[in-house]
């Protein structure tokens, strides 16, 4: 469950507040802060990292070498959830884009 902690951990207010203060880090000079595309990065490699542990479990079940049944089952239902978060976030972020290019300057 390590993976959902760090899922869990990513949320909307805290890339706002993030891009908030890289904003003001910029203008006094200091810019250690992770920006939107790290972030989003480390998102991206957090669901990757649950598809690959979800189906690893489901491998262990079939060849026999684990018979925790339950926590494959959790494991993929966790993978799953996480692959609709992150497209959900990006149909968002592909509408926001569209929307930002209909707009008339």
């Amino acid at each position: 469950m390590p993976n959902i902690n760090k899922l869990s951990s990513i949320n909307l207010r805290d890339l706002v507040d993030r891009s908030q203060q890289k904003n003001n880090a910029a203008e006094t000079g200091k810019t250690d802060q992770k920006d939107f595309g790290d972030t989003i990065s480390d998102f991206l490699k957090a669901v990757n990292d649950s598809q690959k542990e979800s189906a690893s479990k489901v491998q262990d079940v079939i060849t026999g070498r684990s018979e925790n049944l339950h926590e494959a089952m959790v494991a993929m239902e966790e993978s799953q959830l996480s692959f609709k978060l992150m497209l959900e976030i990006r149909n968002k972020l592909l509408e926001s884009y569209q929307e930002l290019q209909r707009l008339q300057v």
